[in-house]
């Protein structure tokens, strides 16, 4: 890696003590937002990482909020993740990942989360193939004030 890179780990709710500073370019977060205590905090921290037009992109299990969707991401977990992981001893884990989609926003009340916490051009992105409805990329902008609004 080049040098200017630099390899953090840290509690998403405690980037600024472990010196994680922005503004950067962009943020990417993966299966992160279902699994905080506090997904609006995180947001705002994100936001005050990026500068201006910073873009944020995030994949994430949320789902449509069709009756569709919800079915086929029960099933697939009921009658096959949880059965499987179960038996090699991981069953918490996978309820944890089941549950915590079933609970967690729809896609559309994740982009209206975004919009609330500064971000705009928000928009979310089904998946193809059997995951499409359950699993989603949102893309936003950190939405800058125009200067007259200042």
């Amino acid at each position: 890696w080049p040098s200017n890179v630099r390899f953090v780990c840290a509690p998403a709710e405690a980037l600024a003590d472990a010196g994680v500073n922005g503004p950067f370019d962009a943020v990417f977060a993966a299966y992160l937002f279902r699994n905080v205590a506090d997904p609006d905090a995180v947001l705002d921290t994100v936001h005050d990482l990026l500068g201006p037009h910073g873009r944020l992109a995030v994949h994430e299990y949320t789902l449509s909020g069709r009756p569709l969707h919800r079915a086929v991401w029960t099933g697939v977990c009921r009658g096959m993740v949880l059965p499987v992981a179960t038996a090699l001893g991981d069953g918490d884990l996978y309820r944890h990942l089941w549950r915590s989609v079933v609970e967690f926003d729809t896609a559309d009340r994740f982009a209206e989360r975004l919009r609330a916490r500064g971000f705009d051009r928000v928009r979310a992105l089904p998946l193809p193939g059997w995951q499409t409805g359950i699993t989603h990329t949102v893309v936003a902008r950190r939405a800058v004030p125009d200067a007259g609004s200042a």
